[in-house]
């Protein structure tokens, strides 16, 4: 057996030797062409000019090592995104939303997941909306073929009736497609509950993300000519307890009411209109992202974020640690502080850049280490409370609001809090400010 082995080999060095295989030249050009691990054998070419420009664009994340694009990559998606968003909640008549039949809501949702997908992972790829929205124009097809024709039509009628065709979609998407809201108010808080992409793949989603759904479908049946009438699609912002008083409730997924047979309206249920379908998910995206623990009955989280800013100096507790996060009392980092900003930024821009998302934002940049962005906002966010215009702003409670009891007592005292430690904060950002203008002369801390 050895010595047959042994021959086989001699034969196969006496065949390289006569086909020249054994030379230094031919060695060198078979080394080239070979590569990945010996034995595969691959011709050697230069990347097209998309190839190269795509693999130059990408590299390395230096605080977690993960592979990023380049910002001239990705950045155009976020602008995209953001002017779509825009264009949608404040392009219509005197700077109002523009209606459903004009701007798609289920584009315009997608772009709250699309400008944040090219944010958060630097992608050199866009987040592919056409293909969602093409799952929702598949989702109206199938009822369109399965289940509209099985309705009744009364005499005299050329199709079915509105609240027919309604309760029909609703058993379409809630139990033949299993559409659903989440169990409870603690898994609403996610992200995967929130973007529409994921609600249209998972089938669960929050409120404000189904109905977004729903008006979609509607607005699809209306182009098909399947609905004649007025649909408005509800949601309940604050659900109704057992006992009578609002509490920590289930959330209902939204339903539709025909304007011209309008029924009386459970409590708490409203019209969804499409710039509020955005506002709650933006308001989810915030409350699911914010490195603080937000307190449910205030809705908001903003306290201890002030205080943190205002007493930070001598205490690191709820500050920023670089690429750690929010260092918390106890426990690890939660929330993503950039996504926070994100998410604020769109807020503030669709309350016409006023408001109290103004002080959220100003809080949020002076932790992210912007102090001047930080003192912009939060003057104008005093100048706006100065005003008086505070007093009249709609108190909106979002869809995923977990509210406790209200103590009136406890309310004051937590914000007289609030205003110290805004004070302070504005008092440290002006001195501040005051210091790098005067550039060389005597610090505050030198006095």
């Amino acid at each position: 057996r050895r010595g047959a082995r042994t021959s086989h080999v001699l034969r196969a060095s006496e065949r390289r030797a006569q086909t020249g295989d054994d030379s230094a030249e031919s060695g060198a050009d078979r080394g080239d062409k070979l590569m990945g691990r010996r034995g595969t054998f691959r011709e050697a070419k230069e990347d097209d000019e998309a190839t190269a420009s795509v693999k130059k664009s990408v590299k390395l994340d230096g605080a977690f090592g993960k592979p990023s694009a380049s910002k001239e990559t990705w950045e155009p998606f976020q602008r995209t995104a953001r002017a779509g968003l825009i264009e949608a909640c404040l392009g219509g008549a005197d700077g109002a939303a523009k209606p459903a039949c004009e701007a798609d809501l289920v584009m315009t949702s997608l772009y709250v997941a699309m400008e944040d997908d090219a944010f958060k992972s630097r992608t050199a790829v866009c987040l592919p909306v056409d293909a969602y929205v093409k799952r929702v124009d598949k989702l109206v097809n199938e009822f369109m073929q399965r289940d509209f024709p099985k309705l009744p039509v009364k005499e005299a009628s050329d199709g079915p009736s509105a609240d027919d065709v309604v309760a029909a979609l609703e058993e379409y998407l809630y139990s033949q497609n299993d559409y659903r809201v989440p169990g409870g108010w603690r898994e609403a808080y996610s992200p995967y509950r929130t973007y529409f992409h994921n609600v249209v793949a998972q089938k669960v989603g929050i409120p404000a993300t189904l109905a977004a759904l729903y008006i979609g479908c509607v607005e699809r049946l209306k182009t098909k000519g399947a609905l004649r009438e007025e649909v408005d699609v509800m949601i309940v912002q604050k659900a109704k307890g057992a006992s009578g008083a609002f509490g920590v409730t289930a959330p209902k997924a939204p339903w539709g009411s025909v304007r011209s047979s309008a029924r009386d309206r459970p409590r708490g249920a409203v019209v969804c209109t499409p710039k509020m379908a955005i506002t709650l998910q933006l308001q989810a995206l915030k409350r699911a992202f914010w490195p603080w623990e937000w307190d449910d009955a205030r809705d908001s989280g903003v306290l201890l974020a002030v205080e943190a800013a205002a007493y930070g100096g001598s205490d690191r507790m709820n500050t920023a640690a670089g690429v750690v996060g929010i260092i918390q009392p106890t426990g690890r980092p939660f929330g993503d502080l950039p996504m926070a900003i994100l998410a604020t930024e769109r807020l503030l821009e669709l309350d016409g850049g006023k408001g109290y998302e103004q002080r959220d934002l100003g809080i949020l940049k002076f932790h992210d280490g912007k102090k001047k962005e930080a003192l912009e906002h939060l003057e104008k966010y005093e100048a706006w409370k100065e005003s008086g215009e505070a007093d009249a702003a709609p108190q909106f409670v979002g869809d995923v609001v977990n509210l406790g009891g209200s103590d009136a007592v406890l309310a004051a005292e937590l914000q007289v809090r609030e205003d110290e430690a805004l004070a302070r904060v504005l008092l440290q950002l002006r001195k501040d400010a005051l210091e790098e203008t005067v550039g060389d002369g005597v610090k505050s801390g030198e006095v």
